[in-house]
């Protein structure tokens, strides 16, 4: 029986001999004589039980947080007391993230540590505050519940995906399939920049065996004159990037793919600048050389957020490419319908050219692709599926406009957004296009 209804039956016991007093006064006395033992028994349960200051807690948690992924958090609960403990603990995390789990319930054994871990798991980006860690314990002989408030509040900061450049980041310093690597070729005065496919026609002289090996196809290294180049990398926060993809908003993702960019440019030392605009410029960090450049993009970028506004295309590409003198490979990270609807945006790709290399990416929708391509023998999804597959052949005829006018495209889901864009940046680097 918990320490609970033990009360309310004792309680409820009482209750009735005081009332069965009024026409037997003797019961009273027994009435009175339970609540006097119940009173003891609690007495003595509270000099058994633990006082509070033998039990605490502590909270670990990062004060940067990655949208998107779940992210740890650990609480280590001490207990100094000399005999087992039953407790109950919640911990008051940010109500706007979810939680893997809400309440822990444990025994602690007498001058132990115990380790508890959750998850996090945040759809926004900007900030956020922890609270205290509540728990309760069970006295020694099981009459009541202690509680216990310890004081933990902490700040913390959700930002783009931190763990996704952390990955890429290692991957890039370590894999020479990226070209990160730079080593001299002798007598040619020129750097390794990447791998590529044979083609017809190539210097079998620069012949990677190795890659060949591994790939089972053959391999050629690439060099290229070492040149400082120019990345600048924008980013649409208007109406269209406010629906979501897979949990997060399409700008978000838009954001996460960017950052990717962002860094492998700087560790391929080039000059690599962000931008972020809706119905006018919101961001503007101008191209800079250096890794350590990141971070001062990273908390710039944190607390943008995007805006229910039809988004000026051509006002913010022109302010953007007007700021860089030099030839400029300009990433827009966007979205699209059609020709008429995205009529700014291909204007004002198209106004780059000659003078910059224009390269929009979308984000491409898995579900209009399955809908379009699923036989659905009702009328509503017969409906449905045209009207994906509408929707799928007016974003080709945008993309067939884009291409004609010399604007590099690329149009992937979010899940493969990063990596695919990482991809066609260093095959641009490898072709020498820009």
């Amino acid at each position: 029986m918990s320490a609970a209804k033990l009360s309310y039956f004792v309680l409820a016991a009482a209750i009735l001999f005081f009332f069965s007093a009024l026409s037997s006064p003797k019961l009273l006395y027994l009435g009175f004589g339970i609540d006097l033992v119940w009173l003891l028994a609690i007495i003595i349960d509270f000099y058994l039980t633990a006082p509070a200051k033998l039990i605490s807690a502590q909270r670990a948690v990062a004060e940067r947080l990655s949208i998107g992924r779940r992210n740890e958090v650990l609480i280590e609960v001490f207990c100094q007391a000399s005999h087992s403990v039953r407790i109950c603990l919640r911990d008051a995390f940010p109500q706007k993230l979810q939680a893997d789990v809400r309440e822990f319930q444990f025994a602690a054994a007498a001058a132990s540590k115990v380790r508890l871990e959750y998850s996090l798991l945040p759809r926004q980006r900007g900030a956020y505050e922890f609270g205290d860690i509540s728990l309760r314990y069970r006295s020694r002989l099981g009459l009541f519940w202690r509680h216990v408030r310890i004081a933990a509040k902490k700040e913390i900061r959700v930002y783009p995906d931190l763990k996704a450049l952390q990955e890429l980041s290692v991957k890039l310093a370590h894999s020479s399939e990226f070209g990160v690597l730079k080593v001299r070729k002798r007598g040619q005065g020129t750097d390794f920049s990447a791998l590529r496919e044979y083609v017809s026609g190539d210097d079998l002289r620069s012949m990677d065996w190795k890659a060949t090996a591994r790939r089972d196809r053959p391999v050629l290294r690439v060099y290229e004159v070492d040149k400082e180049q120019t990345l600048m990398v924008l980013v649409d926060a208007g109406r269209m990037m406010l629906s979501e993809l897979d949990g997060l908003t399409r700008f978000d993702h838009a954001l996460n793919a960017a950052l990717s960019l962002v860094l492998t440019g700087l560790m391929r030392n080039d000059q690599v600048g962000l931008g972020i605009f809706a119905d006018k410029p919101l961001l503007f960090m101008p191209p800079r050389r250096g890794k350590n450049y990141l971070t001062r993009i990273l908390e710039a970028c944190c607390d943008v957020q995007p805006a229910m506004v039809e988004p000026d295309y051509h006002g913010a590409l022109s302010f953007f490419a007007g700021a860089q003198k030099s030839r400029s490979l300009m990433v827009v990270i966007s979205d699209l319908t059609d020709p008429t609807g995205s009529q700014a945006l291909l204007s004002g790709l198209a106004s780059l050219s000659p003078r910059h290399l224009p390269f929009c990416v979308t984000l491409r929708d898995r579900e209009v692709d399955q809908l379009a391509a699923t036989a659905i023998g009702t009328t509503g999804g017969i409906m449905r599926r045209a009207i994906a597959t509408d929707l799928i052949a007016q974003r080709e005829l945008a993309f067939s406009h884009l291409m004609r006018r010399g604007c590099l495209i690329l149009d992937c889901p979010p899940q493969d957004l990063s990596s695919k864009l990482v991809d066609k940046y260093l095959e641009i680097k490898a072709r020498g296009i820009l």
